[in-house]
């Protein structure tokens, strides 16, 4: 029997083999694996933006400024999505019906937050230094910047490897990352260039071009949250409707709210007239409902309130 109101994400079965050994994660154990590459995360990008950001002063490069200032963002994200973590396996409040999982969001949220601060702190830097350039130490650039791909390197790789990317909280985690990796690759790139052609403008170039970079990836995370935020509907409601609608039992759908709680966590509730003459058969409708809206939606949380059409009534 389909269990119509799960409290927690649904669970991605890793492997499906045709015989009774049935492998796959639960959230705790998926949880306590992202728990230990994020505190590995944090550490390794805390040391190295301490370097960066020191250099990138003696270097006087604004793109591994940029880098340096983007790698602050990220130690932020990793630092809110391991509190994240342990707020949803730690605490727990009766008020709160549906536990932490919306943390997830709102570390989203704040996340796109800093980046876009950061981006537009980087994009008015490159313009004032677009008039008035000053020399860039560009052996210490390079070296530097080379250090810090590495570490970006590891720790997205780690997390490519070991951690669920489906949740919504490591996938932040992860595409911060990514982008810190791709920005160390444009500061190196940035940093020969400088070197070998002594063209200073090339560095405040490449630091525009990553702040802009990093501004339409935060603009379309911070969209992403406020959808959810706002409770917007994760899956299309007339799709929702029509499948609703083709059991001959419903006559008439008088109310439908579809939220995401968290990735992987829909709850729908819906208000429907019914034309069905006992529990039983209505107990039977709840059960096909539940059974459909999980499989082709993925809402594993449904609540039906029936609307009884009574014959003498009609």
């Amino acid at each position: 029997m389909q269990k119509y109101l799960s409290h927690k994400p649904l669970v991605k079965k890793c492997h499906d083999h045709h015989h009774d050994h049935h492998h796959h994660h639960d959230h705790s154990d998926a949880r306590n694996v992202d728990k230990k590459i994020l505190k590995i995360s944090l550490i390794m990008t805390f040391l190295m933006m301490l370097v960066q950001f020191v250099y990138s002063i003696l270097s006087n490069s604004l793109a591994l400024l940029s880098d340096t200032l983007h790698m602050f963002s990220d130690v932020f994200a990793l630092a809110l999505s391991f509190f994240a973590i342990i707020a949803i396996e730690k605490f727990k409040d009766k008020q709160k019906t549906f536990g932490y999982f919306r943390l997830e969001i709102l570390v989203a949220f704040i996340n796109a937050l800093t980046i876009i601060l950061s981006a537009i702190f980087i994009i008015y830097e490159s313009i004032e230094k677009l008039f008035y350039p000053v020399n860039i130490d560009a052996k210490t650039m390079i070296v530097v910047a080379i250090l810090g791909f590495l570490v970006n390197a590891f720790n997205t790789f780690l997390m490519f490897k070991g951690a669920n990317l489906d949740n919504v909280n490591m996938k932040s985690a992860f595409l911060h990352m990514m982008s810190d990796l791709l920005g160390s690759l444009v500061v190196i790139i940035g940093g020969v260039v400088v070197y070998y052609t002594q063209i200073v403008y090339i560095d405040t170039i490449l630091a525009l071009i990553l702040s802009l970079l990093l501004l339409r990836w935060s603009i379309k995370l911070l969209r992403k949250s406020i959808n959810i935020l706002l409770e917007t509907s994760p899956v299309d409601v007339k799709s929702v409707e029509e499948l609703i609608l083709k059991h001959h039992q419903v006559s008439k759908i008088l109310d439908l709210h579809i939220v995401e709680i968290t990735n992987k966590m829909f709850v729908a509730t819906l208000h429907i007239e019914v034309d069905i003459k006992e529990l039983l058969e209505f107990e039977k409708l709840y059960q096909e409902l539940s059974s459909e809206l999980l499989e082709h939606f993925n809402i594993g949380h449904i609540t039906i309130q029936p609307s009884i059409i009574r014959k003498e009534d009609s």
